[in-house]
């Protein structure tokens, strides 16, 4: 979600609030011609047999064969032969299968690719028969309800309830009670509401125990936060959008959000600031953060060993970590990359609060310098070769992404790299199934939060064009099992400066 630990020490809003109307619509690229550059062609060949197994399967579901299995059936066999290979891989490496049982292990193993492919074909499987067997009426009827679960959660997190259970065997209802404000009726229901998702379990009547994920919420203090940030200050601003976009439908002001209807700062102040003065909420992000950068798909490791810096490395040249915070990214390049130096840029409290020394290992720290900077002002290390943004981006829509941008423009020599590590957005059912509800999710969030938005490469491509027409984009890549893509251009000054003179005028997007 972003850099959040910068902006929780007060920086600058960005572009003015008075900037005119054509200009806020630059967040709505999705929907314009500019936003769509590439032809038809093109996108086809882009996409290809993707796009074709798509349109197969959805041709299938229209008009199934009634001699073949129906879709129920394909899809238990699928989790019958997946559920066969992973629980055989599981056994025959000594590996503890699924299980919802205190004593379970929190997370999977890594997994060699076709035993994790086996994995995800079982959620997805199991996800499609689960709503095939409700039916549309009923699957929509209480999917709206999901926001008890996290009600649920919010009590029990506030409350600390996972931690008051202990470890092996049970409490009564009764002493669990005593140790917290909550009535005995109000415990009760929140508990088995909680049990109907496996969190928690009542062995016997009035007899509380831990089930596996009752036990991540009572031992991991990042996951607590992460539920403490999502229940007390996602889930009040989710409530609050259709409020915010029916009074400021262009939604492109970080002072118009749901978070700011939510919280009564209209007008006022971004998220950020308002963390920024109850450190409390400001840690609890934090901490949150980390669960999520930490988290599977996420993982540092996917750009530290698969980003080519060689090139940079062999001639001493310098990354400038954009929003670094404390610089762990750069920590673990520089253990890689033994010649290159790093500049990790961070507002001044954020620099301030960082380890010193950055790394145990001096032949590292010797090459890392921190430095005070706001990315809304100009950039002041001058000739870099390459110029990083991890989780920033996507925190702003359109006007305040191309000012971050912009600010780069007068410290770039030519060939300069502009590197950016954020979710690309796919076209709707390329994704799998998990990564495309977690990726439309946090689009969601980005909405809720900031007004902002997760993009796609043409609306990437749209951004730097926005920012300087010199700016070469160089497309998006990702690696197998990560869920951020690297988003690369560079800059050319000899580019041509009018680069989208050459389309028609039906082709223009006059809204801006």
């Amino acid at each position: 979600m972003g850099k959040f630990k910068s902006w929780i020490q007060g920086s600058s809003a960005g572009p003015s609030r008075s900037a005119a109307t054509e200009e806020k619509k630059l967040n709505r690229r999705s929907f314009s011609g500019i936003a769509q550059l590439k032809s038809k062609r093109e996108t086809e060949s882009r996409v290809g047999a993707k796009e074709q197994d798509l349109e197969s399967r959805v041709s299938t579901q229209m008009k199934p064969d009634m001699s073949a299995d129906s879709r129920m059936i394909s899809l238990a066999k699928i989790i019958s032969a997946e559920s066969n290979k992973l629980e055989s891989y599981c056994r025959s490496h000594g590996i503890p299968t699924p299980s919802f049982d205190a004593d379970a292990p929190k997370d999977f193993p890594k997994l060699p690719d076709d035993i994790q492919k086996s994995r995800h074909e079982i959620i997805f499987a199991a996800s499609e028969l689960s709503g095939l067997v409700r039916g549309p009426r009923e699957s929509v009827r209480w999917g709206v309800w999901g926001f008890l679960d996290s009600l649920t959660l919010q009590i029990i997190n506030h409350y600390g309830i996972a931690t008051l259970v202990p470890t092996s065997g049970t409490i009564s209802f009764a002493e669990l009670q005593s140790k917290t404000s909550l009535d005995a009726i109000n415990l009760a229901r929140v508990l088995r509401h909680a049990m109907t998702s496996h969190i928690f379990c009542e062995p016997k009547p009035g007899a509380i125990a831990h089930t596996a994920l009752s036990r991540c919420l009572a031992e991991d203090d990042a996951l607590q936060n992460w539920i403490g940030f999502n229940s007390e200050d996602i889930f009040p601003a989710a409530a609050n959008v259709v409020k915010s976009l029916e009074a400021h439908p262009e939604a492109t002001s970080l002072t118009t959000t749901g978070f700011n209807f939510a919280f009564n700062t209209v007008g006022m102040e971004p998220m950020f600031v308002t963390f920024g003065k109850n450190p409390k909420a400001a840690k609890r992000m934090g901490a949150a953060m980390a669960s999520l950068t930490g988290g599977e798909g996420y993982e540092v490791r996917y750009f530290v060993d698969n980003y080519d810096l060689s090139d940079v490395d062999k001639n001493s040249g310098t990354l400038v970590d954009i929003g670094g915070s404390h610089g762990f990214v750069c920590v673990d390049l520089a253990k890689k990359w033994k010649n290159m130096k790093f500049i990790v840029q961070d507002l001044p409290k954020t620099v301030e609060s960082a380890p010193s020394p950055i790394s145990e290992d001096d032949s590292v720290a010797s090459r890392i310098t921190l430095q005070a900077h706001d990315f809304f002002k100009e950039q002041p290390i001058k000739g870099a070769d390459v110029y990083f943004f991890r989780w920033i981006i996507h925190n702003y829509s359109t006007p305040y992404a191309t000012g971050i941008l912009k600010n780069l423009v007068p410290s770039l020599k030519p060939g300069a790299r502009i590197v950016i590590n954020d979710h690309c957005l796919r076209q709707p059912g390329m994704e799998n199934p998990w990564d495309e509800k977690l990726m439309r999710g946090m689009d969601m969030i980005m909405l809720t939060l900031l007004n902002a938005q997760e993009r796609d490469e043409n609306e990437f491509k749209a951004l730097f064009a926005a920012a300087d027409p010199r700016f070469k984009f160089q497309g998006v890549t990702r690696v197998q099992g990560c869920r951020m893509s690297v988003i690369e251009a560079l800059w050319d000054p000899e580019q041509d400066p009018a680069p989208w003179s050459h389309l028609s005028g039906d082709e223009k997007d006059e809204s801006y």
